[in-house]
């Protein structure tokens, strides 16, 4: 019989694409990941998986197993958080979000969501995006607030995705920079001779979303610098250390000593989305929260 648990490291690793990152997601190391990998493949008699320079490659059998085990896993987490709303129905909803939502999205729906449904709380767990479908199948949130760039979108699955806006990516310039003083929006080719500021992420999807942003507009960018926050992106850019790229709702707190400018032809944005089970309409709560939220979608735009 399968495990389920099994499962659900299987599943990791074939969203993650590698061992390492499944191992980080799930708090585990890198040889258990590889241990259950090796019990399931023996359990079903067939590889599911071989190791690739980057990571592993699904066989056909491992992609067949990948689309059914998640379909059953959310169903099985579904069917468990029914039965405990039933035997205990919930007084709070618990909403998964990232730090930038924090600084602006969230704010406004926490206010609204007082004043609509005074009798119930609303809880914020902080969530890297990566980590919120795990969190919806353990029952550790209700709802996920999500990111992805909109050239490079994270496969969810079957969980129920809503759209809620669109964060545009920008320019970030010193303050005496020859281009600082330009009306309007500026392509990234304007800037291909710049060296660059380079905000690293923890998702080895996105580890060099960067770079493919500017080969899509038409070069190969010189990084000189990398930082984990847009804090330190934006001091690096006001030392004239570079450029850099940084999506709006990140530049709520800009320092006076750089200049923001938008992107054109092409254009990139971060879609933020909420995410949730597939059988979310059971959770009244859940349901009530993905309304509200849809409604601030328009006065939430950055």
């Amino acid at each position: 019989m399968l495990d389920s648990r099994r499962l659900e490291i299987y599943c990791a690793v074939a969203e993650e694409g590698s061992f390492t990152a499944a191992a980080a997601r799930l708090n585990l190391t890198q040889s258990a990941v590889s241990q259950q990998i090796a019990i399931l493949e023996r359990d079903v008699g067939l590889a599911l998986m071989e190791r690739v320079p980057r990571g592993v490659k699904l066989t056909p059998a491992g992609q067949f197993l990948a689309k059914r085990a998640q379909g059953l896993l959310r169903e099985m987490s579904g069917l468990e958080q029914e039965l405990h709303r039933l035997a205990d129905p919930p007084k709070a909803v618990t909403l998964g979000v990232f730090a930038t939502a924090g600084a602006h999205l969230v704010p406004m729906l926490v206010s609204r969501y007082r004043q609509r449904y005074p009798e119930t709380q609303l809880v914020l767990h902080a969530s890297q995006p990566e980590d919120l479908p795990a969190k919806l199948l353990a029952g550790e949130i209700d709802v996920g607030i999500t990111w992805d760039y909109d050239f490079l979108m994270r496969p969810v699955g079957d969980l129920h995705r809503q759209h809620l806006l669109a964060d545009p990516m920008v320019l970030l310039l010193p303050a005496d920079h020859p281009l600082a003083d330009e009306q309007g929006s500026l392509r990234l080719t304007e800037l291909s001779e710049e060296p660059w500021i380079v905000r690293t992420h923890r998702s080895t999807r996105y580890e060099d979303a960067f770079e493919v942003m500017c080969r899509i507009a038409g070069f190969e960018p010189r990084i000189v610098f990398r930082t984990e926050d847009y804090q330190s992106v934006q001091g690096m850019v006001a030392a004239k250390v570079g450029v850099a790229v940084a999506p709006r709702l990140s530049m709520r707190a800009q320092r006076p000593d750089i200049v923001v400018r938008p992107i054109h032809s092409p254009a990139f944005a971060r879609r933020i989305d909420a995410i949730a089970l597939p059988g979310y309409r059971s959770n009244p709560l859940a349901e009530q929260l993905l309304v509200l939220l849809g409604e601030l979608r328009e006065d939430a735009a950055p």
